[in-house]
């Protein structure tokens, strides 16, 4: 497995799974006891090829097209 570079480039599927699996990285280092995170991973979890939670797929797309269009500081609001 490669080391990945602050100037390496990937798709908006590969970057919601990465997003999903840091997650879950920090809730179970945390030794699951947060269950916001749970519940937030549980929504972020694939199924027949869509999110469990579409809003969730829809907030990541919108915040992908922000932080695209430069303006990553700004928060995403339902």
């Amino acid at each position: 497995m490669a080391i990945m570079k602050a100037s390496d480039t990937i798709t908006v599927v590969e970057g919601y799974d990465a997003m999903r699996t840091f997650l879950e990285t920090v809730w179970r280092r945390h030794g699951k006891t947060d269950e916001e995170i749970e519940l937030l991973i549980g929504g972020l979890k694939w199924a027949d090829g869509a999110p469990v939670d579409p809003t969730m797929w829809e907030d990541w797309l919108a915040a992908v097209q922000m932080v695209c269009a430069g303006h990553s500081h700004k928060v995403v609001e339902s």
